[in-house]
């Protein structure tokens, strides 16, 4: 095949290559990864210049050899002269070259002064230090994220500390390095000459005694460049650069600011949708057709959800808001959400450049810039959902179901993050932590589906997660199980897509270990009802050891809800399998929470029978949890059968032990469990006491579960004690973390003195003031919360300090 490369020449490439090996548009679409679309559209000519990655995928679609392959690239054409091939005589540069047209901004800069400031401030200097700490400037982030936006503001606001003039270069167009520096010296009216060494002495004498601003736009490509820039810079000592980049220049003189994605609501109410810089950018551009949409009651959750779902990129949110001539925001919302990348909405504003009329296009341009390594680890990297640990990238892409040693990992990863493809972000621990922005998360899973690699990389996350899974419910049974707690939140998502992954393989058994091994968490963080949804999709299938673990999952979660019934019908399935599937540890769990649904159900002899489990637990942690839960369980049911003196007895057992053992989820339990105990024998001020230490325990470490409890019996303890209004509030409190997180205090004893209190409150204050009292609880934070809480805790057990 001998390459043509005048018009129409790839155009005729292609079709004649895909006909030779009789493929229609279609299956040649789907072994590519390109649209038929855009095949169609190659073959007729109307895009004339696809992208370099767009070329290998369809040569890899097509099978070509090492001669046909150079052959359909030479067959590309070429771009239009680039600066480095300009007359050196003086004459004018080509038209259709423009080397400083400032692209004019599309509205006002919104949710970037913070990002401004800095930037003025490092190049122009502020009043108290006029001299600027910035001469080379670089504006690194991903595609679409607003960089030239800031850098033409730059340019606007600070030309007056630079009297000699301010100059914008597109390099957008450039891939040759050498030509950076022409392409400057054309802006700046300079004379080229062949030589670059003579060049750079040019624009030295050009610029010498000047103060000058050049903003260099999309230099990713052209990188190897940067040492010629910083030469430049070392002899032009009046010479200021900001440059936009997805990657940083790496010279040393270079100050590098990354710009993020817009900031996103913190939840859904209006007043926080409204405050939201992307949502705000959304609007604006809606605006733009003429659509008027505001942030409602009715609106609020479906704008931060379009927000969401494109991270907040400005690029992404301008072109999504193109749909608001046609779609009202749900249906917009709806298209996103099942269309991704893609949502069929058209093409961008016709004045943005090709490579930025569409997400997928901007990205394209990111991925030829790739290695490689860098293009294999980005697409599998798409398998994480919200975020990856570092050990979690090199036991999924690096461990024996990856395709590469752990030890190659770390280049490709650091590599994709100076890109600005990964997000590091925070981490609960001390393993490093990184994201994708969901659209480059999208278009990643779309060309990793295409390449093949997507099901064996998901493969080997759900395989990940299990086994993260089941080793911290161990460490969950365990002291110290703040940090566990954490990383489980971190990765919940992960976990999450992980369990649904197990399903749809119909690996039923690994799904249920790894539900079981995480229903401690779902309770204690607020998930419960979330996780009770994901056992619904378990229900009625895999090994008798699944059946076990699907049901003590439940039993463990109805626990937390208040599903006592539930329970006891779990309770019923699990029992009778439980001693043959040989693992007394699940066997143990199994039992204890069947005892604590009788217990809690009023069926004491049952309960105390299962609370006295028959089970021979290997020593270690396991055995000392399931044994104390058994014991505070079977002080419960004491409790709960008038026993008084035997529950004291059993309970002061209980939390001897718990302080020893040193699980705080166990100790704040039996903490709550004991100041039950005091309320019923009346002592208020000791029942106060060990509330505010479960408090103390508890609220660090977002223990839901035991909060749920301790804050309602404060409220009553409060009300007993004289302080209906606090007590009000904290009923309020109480109520509004019940609906966040599903916990219902239904412990007998426990609910008895708490209603009890709530109509001492309601008494004392009348139903106006209660009502207003508890609306203030309603509304509070949790640190509002703990901060109450703490100080009527301490001012019931020393009034002193009421």
């Amino acid at each position: 095949m001998e390459a043509e490369t005048g018009p129409g020449g790839f155009a005729r490439a292609l079709r004649g290559l895909r006909e030779s090996r009789s493929l229609t548009q279609e299956e040649l679409a789907e072994r590519s990864g390109i649209t038929a679309k855009a095949i169609s559209s190659l073959e007729r000519g109307e895009r004339r210049r696809p992208y370099p990655h767009t070329v290998r995928s369809l040569a890899d679609g097509l099978g070509l050899d090492d001669r046909e392959r150079t052959a359909l690239l030479a067959a590309v054409p070429r771009r239009s002269p680039t600066p480095s091939s300009l007359p050196v005589d003086g004459s004018s540069p080509s038209a259709g070259q423009p080397a400083s047209v400032v692209p004019s901004p599309a509205g006002p800069t919104i949710g970037r002064s913070d990002e401004l400031r800095r930037l003025l401030d490092l190049v122009a200097g502020t009043a108290e230090h006029p001299r600027a700490s910035g001469r080379l400037v670089t504006l690194t982030g991903p595609g679409g994220v607003g960089k030239t936006r800031l850098a033409t503001e730059v340019l606007a606001q600070a030309g007056r500390a630079f009297p000699d003039g301010t100059t914008f270069v597109d390099l957008s167009a450039v891939r040759d390095p050498a030509v950076v520096l022409p392409r400057i010296a054309t802006a700046l009216g300079v004379v080229e000459g062949v030589d670059a060494d003579w060049l750079v002495e040019r624009l030295a004498a050009h610029l010498a005694g000047r103060r000058v601003l050049v903003v260099l736009d999309n230099v990713e490509q052209v990188l190897a460049a940067a040492p010629a820039v910083a030469d430049l810079l070392a002899r032009a000592p009046g010479l200021t650069v900001v440059a936009t980049s997805r990657a940083p220049l790496r010279v040393r003189s270079e100050r590098e600011v990354p710009v993020g994605p817009l900031a996103l609501p913190e939840d859904d109410d209006p007043a926080s949708v409204s405050a939201s810089p992307a949502v705000a950018v959304f609007l604006d551009r809606a605006a733009a057709t003429g659509v008027q949409w505001a942030v409602t009651p009715e609106t609020a959750t479906t704008l931060a959800g379009i927000a969401r779902r494109l991270d907040g990129l400005p690029l992404a949110l301008e072109l999504a808001a193109a749909g608001a001539r046609v779609l009202p925001p749900e249906a917009l919302l709806g298209r996103l959400e099942q269309r991704g990348l893609d949502p069929g909405l058209g093409h961008g504003p016709r004045d943005l450049p090709d490579r930025q009329r569409t997400m997928t296009t901007v990205l394209d341009w990111s991925a030829d810039l790739l290695e490689p390594e860098e293009w294999d680890l980005l697409m599998r990297l798409s398998v994480f959902s919200g975020g990856f640990s570092l050990d979690s990238v090199e036991a999924v892409v690096g461990g024996p179901g990856g395709a590469r040693g752990p030890d190659d990992v770390l280049p490709a990863l650091t590599s994709l993050v100076e890109q600005s493809l990964v997000v590091p972000v925070g981490a609960p621990d001390r393993s490093p932590r990184f994201r994708l922005l969901e659209p480059v998360r999208q278009y990643a899973a779309v060309r990793a589906q295409a390449a093949g690699v997507a099901l064996p990389t998901a493969e080997a996350h759900a395989a990940h997660f299990r086994d993260l899974a089941v080793d911290a419910h161990r460490r969950l049974l365990s002291s110290g199980i703040g940090p566990v707690l954490d990383r489980l939140e971190a990765d919940h998502a992960n976990l999450r897509s992980a369990y649904l992954r197990l399903i749809e393989l119909d690996r039923h058994a690994d799904a249920a270990e790894l539900v079981q091994s995480l229903w401690l968490h779902l309770g204690l963080r607020g998930y419960a009802r979330e996780g009770l949804g994901w056992l619904g999709r378990l229900a009625g299938a895999g090994t008798d050891a699944a059946v076990v673990r699907a049901a003590t999952a439940r039993m463990g979660l109805m626990l937390v809800v208040g599903d006592v019934a539930g329970m006891r019908r779990e309770a019923a399935v699990a029992l009778p399998l439980a001693h043959r599937v040989g693992d007394p540890a699940l066997e143990g769990e199994a039992t204890v929470l069947a005892g604590l649904a009788a217990v809690f159900a009023g069926d004491l002899a049952a309960g105390a029978d299962l609370l006295r489990p028959d089970v021979q637990l290997p020593d270690g942690d396991a055995a000392r949890w399931i044994s104390l839960h058994s014991l505070i369980g079977l002080g419960q049911a004491a409790l709960v059968g008038g026993d008084v003196g035997t529950a004291r007895a059993l309970l002061d057992e209980a939390l001897a032990a718990a302080r020893g053992l040193g699980n705080e989820f166990t100790l704040a339990t039996t903490l709550n469990t004991v100041a039950t105990l005091r309320e019923v024998l009346g002592d208020d001020p000791g029942a106060a006491a060990l509330l505010g230490e479960s408090l103390r325990t508890a609220w660090p470490l977002r223990l839901t579960w035991t909060i749920g409890y301790a804050v309602p019996a404060l409220a009553g303890v409060a009300a007993r004690s004289g302080d209906p209004e606090d007590a009000a509030t904290l009923f309020g409190a109480a109520a509004t973390l019940g609906a966040a997180t599903a916990v219902d205090p239904h412990f007998p004893p426990s609910r008895e003195t708490a209603d009890a209190g709530l109509v001492v409150a309601r008494d004392a204050l009348g139903e106006r003031d209660f009502l207003a009292a508890w609306e203030v609880g309603r509304s509070m934070t949790a640190v509002q919360v703990a901060a109450l809480a703490e100080t009527v805790a301490a001012g019931i057990t020393d009034p002193g300090r009421g």
